[in-house]
């Protein structure tokens, strides 16, 4: 059997390391080929060497650094189809129209969410011969926005392979480590925890912000504005590190179709102070491995706060309500509230700690993953 996965690799995010880490699995658990179609740019640093594991490697969009005409591309894609000899196509959060008489698998990442609703991409569904989603919000997502009828297999994303538990519990330092981790994008709500921290008056806290993207250099100037100590530390390779050095991640998104982050900090023993919106609540358990903030404030203020409205969703998924909503921002000032009600109790603190190991323990190793989905894509 034959597979050609089509994706973007241009940037570090967490779609893009699960099939990094897939490509290097799967050989060990199928003899079936494995290709790649890259849709982006150049793929990122950390991934150029990790795609030597495919059996072939091929680039749609772009030729010695140019930007080829959309004839071009299409014929460049339909080559790579044919080279591969690729029986099923798997696309990774990728919603576009796809001529081909081949098998067609669409996995759902969050695109869904972004992707304003038109009659062209309905079609799309219709052709799609299988549908898998990262969470069950993806799931409903899909149901409740684009009318899907047809089964959709939710496959629950696994614990890093090269990211370990940690041994015993977190205790909580007397100067409270805050951190973030991802791309530094508007869907994140970055802006948010600056302004959180200017409503903490009584505690002395850090801030790093691990990750890249187009909104750092922003990001850098409203902290400055804010007169905020705010370490930022780029992409880090050995996340296991960055978890060890902080006492509370901060997850105050947006839209987030489930939040790896906020699984790795768990297997870590680091609890989470999160948006209760989409996917996050099938992580973040509230008041036991942290604390799911529901987001109240008009998206409209979002500017107030340092954010842009680039790339933001019409809707997202409301997991208390089981139903879609306009977006909304969790309010500073109950972020704030959420951090000082951890930080002042260093005993519930552990407990989170203790209960995040626990609960991130019992979520999919790897090796169960990689073969779930070879069986999920082989049927």
């Amino acid at each position: 059997m034959s597979y050609l996965h089509l994706l973007n690799l241009d940037t570090v995010g967490g779609v893009e390391e699960l099939f990094i880490h897939f490509l290097e699995q799967a050989k060990t658990f199928s003899k079936s080929e494995q290709h790649v179609l890259v849709t982006g740019q150049k793929p990122h640093p950390l991934f150029q060497t990790r795609l030597s594991y495919a059996d072939s490697v091929s680039f749609e969009k772009y030729l010695l650094g140019m930007r080829l005409p959309r004839f071009l591309r299409d014929f460049k894609r339909e080559l790579s189809i044919k080279k591969s000899a690729a029986e099923t196509i798997i696309l990774w959060n990728r919603i576009e129209e796809f001529p081909t008489n081949r098998r067609l698998i669409y996995y759902e990442h969050g695109a869904s969410w972004i992707e304003p609703k038109s009659s062209r991409l309905e079609h799309f569904f219709t052709r799609v011969d299988k549908v898998l989603a990262n969470s069950h919000a993806a799931k409903r997502l899909l149901q409740l926005k684009w009318g899907l009828q047809a089964p959709i297999s939710v496959i629950e994303n696994p614990l890093k392979p090269t990211l370990e538990s940690a041994s015993k519990p977190k205790n909580l330092h007397s100067k409270v480590r805050l951190g973030y981790i991802g791309r530094l994008i508007p869907l994140k709500g970055v802006s948010l925890i600056f302004h959180a921290l200017k409503e903490i008056k009584d505690f002395d806290m850090s801030l790093t912000i691990a990750g890249d993207g187009p909104e750092r250099e922003a990001l850098e100037k409203e902290a400055k504005r804010l007169n905020l100590q705010v370490t930022f530390l780029g992409v880090q390779e050995n996340v296991a590190n960055f978890y060890d050095a902080i006492d509370l991640l901060l997850v105050p998104s947006i839209r987030e179709p489930l939040g790896l982050v906020a699984q790795e900090a768990a297997l870590r023993g680091c609890p989470v102070v999160c948006s209760c919106i989409d996917g996050l609540p099938e992580v973040v358990k509230h008041d036991v491995t942290g604390i799911c903030i529901t987001p109240t404030l008009a998206i409209e203020r979002y500017s107030e706060f340092g954010g842009s409205m680039q790339k933001l969703p019409d809707l997202v998924y409301d997991p208390v309500t089981d139903r879609l909503t306009p977006p909304r921002l969790v309010d500073p000032q109950e972020l704030a509230k959420a951090i000082v009600q951890i930080a002042n109790d260093p005993v519930r603190y552990s407990q989170m700690s203790k209960e995040a190991i626990l609960g991130a323990k019992k979520r999919p190793n790897f090796p169960e993953y990689v073969q779930k989905l070879l069986d999920l894509i082989s049927v």
